[in-house]
């Protein structure tokens, strides 16, 4: 089968969602949403980039999944994470990946970070306002332009917001970002941005049923990602189990109660 013809009229040029809708690649569920849902990401500046942790579990009225990534690149330099409808979120990563692949090979230019950020609003709005399977995603970056990280946020209905600190999405967002807030500095190191980022994971499941954390039973950690002038890293399971370990370990010495080094 050959690719699709369109005339002036119609062509949906360097638009993906727009040529996805007319070769008839997307469509809109009617259905309500008994999907597994996605739970929780953050993200969180440092001096050199970005880092992002997110939990990998996915729950209905059970554990319907311990082990989905919910942080993917969406290209060398951008990081795409979901929260929401599991399903639809994993669909929504795959079109936003091709929405900038096809983006730069129909205009023979690369999306600037902020460009990347915006071209994600309408996709948004065209899911959660025409569905019940909501999905809420969270962008960071290095911006090779500024040369300095950055995060972006969105409300259901698809606005964009940068956010300067960090951000959380998710249900477990309560615990986690009471977390950041109590720990974050704007001169932040990589490695204290790490730790504190994966803190708030474990706080967020620690108290949100709906987030999984670190499981040493069965060796799943929460993702770790760091994305710097150097690209998107995604950080080996040992580092992962390492750092959650020794959140784990104070954590025990305390009897549960958070506080002291842990912060």
């Amino acid at each position: 089968m050959g690719l699709p013809l369109f005339d002036a009229q119609s062509d949906p040029g360097p638009s993906f969602l727009r040529y996805a809708e007319l070769a008839g690649l997307t469509r809109v569920p009617d259905t309500t949403d008994l999907s597994a849902h996605a739970t929780t990401v953050v993200a969180v500046r440092f001096n050199d980039g970005v880092v992002m942790v997110g939990d990998r579990q996915a729950t209905s009225y059970y554990v319907a999944n311990r082990d989905v990534r919910k942080i993917e690149a969406a290209d060398r330099y951008t990081a795409l994470a979901i929260s929401g409808s599991a399903a639809r979120g994993l669909e929504f990563i795959r079109l936003a990946q091709l929405s900038f692949e096809h983006y730069e090979k129909m205009s023979d230019a690369a999306l600037s970070l902020e460009g990347k950020a915006n071209y994600l609003s309408p996709l948004i709005q065209r899911n959660n306002l025409s569905s019940q399977l909501v999905v809420l995603p969270l962008l960071a970056g290095w911006d090779t332009a500024h040369q300095r990280g950055r995060i972006f946020e969105y409300d259901g209905a698809g606005g964009c917001y940068e956010r300067q600190d960090f951000s959380v999405i998710g249900s477990g967002s309560p615990f986690a970002e009471s977390t950041l807030r109590l720990g974050f500095r704007p001169d932040l190191g990589r490695q204290e941005a790490l730790e504190l980022a994966s803190l708030a994971i474990y706080e967020a499941a620690d108290n949100d049923p709906s987030t999984g954390g670190p499981d040493f039973v069965r060796n799943i950690y929460p993702m770790m990602v760091t994305l710097t002038v150097e690209g998107f890293r995604e950080l080996d399971q040992e580092t992962a189990k390492t750092t959650f370990q020794t959140i784990n370990d104070r954590r025990t010495q305390s009897g549960g109660v958070a506080g002291g080094t842990l912060r």
